[in-house]
């Protein structure tokens, strides 16, 4: 699969996991990526990441009609945030991949029929596409295993470095 093919709307769990990783520079200056301006303006913050590096992300603005259907939907999807459905609306109206790291927000787009890439899946993505080098699919794993931040189970972690490391072997 081709990770530069589609837009991907980011959240901050994504942001934050690739920062700790070290390979949020890598992933910000593909052509493809793009970020909300209300969760760049709202929620970018030091603690997010470089805070300097994330304003280098392409923005994409809702709509107005987008904005008035976030709106109704934060009455029926009670367990999601506005912000995490502008990414979903944003997502689904642009035909894009939704990168983030909550789990309702994935099982609410997939649920309706948008893709959803997590961290793992995009450091494996961005060293299949040469966007990344395999030591540096390994070292980003690594520093996330080591962060005390990180909310991804380390076995999955684990896992993708020794997929990674068996993809080396036969290359």
């Amino acid at each position: 699969m081709n990770i530069t093919t589609k837009i991907i709307i980011t959240d901050t769990n994504i942001i934050t996991d690739l920062n700790n990783a070290n390979i949020l520079e890598e992933f910000i200056n593909m052509d493809n990526v793009y970020i909300s301006d209300m969760i760049k303006n709202d929620e970018i913050n030091s603690k997010t990441g470089n805070v300097k590096l994330i304003n280098k992300f392409k923005v994409i603005s809702a709509t107005p009609t987008q904005l008035i259907e976030v709106s109704n939907l934060t009455y029926k999807e009670k367990k999601l945030s506005t912000y995490d459905l502008l990414n979903y609306v944003i997502a689904r109206d642009h035909n894009c991949i939704l990168a983030t790291g909550d789990n309702r927000l994935k099982n609410y787009s997939e649920n309706n029929d948008v893709e959803v890439f997590r961290t793992l899946k995009i450091i494996k993505l961005m060293k299949e596409n040469n966007i990344i080098s395999y030591k540096k699919a390994i070292d980003a794993c690594k520093l996330l295993k080591q962060c005390p931040t990180t909310r991804i189970p380390e076995i999955h972690i684990n896992d993708l470095i020794d997929e990674l490391e068996s993809d080396s072997i036969i290359v």
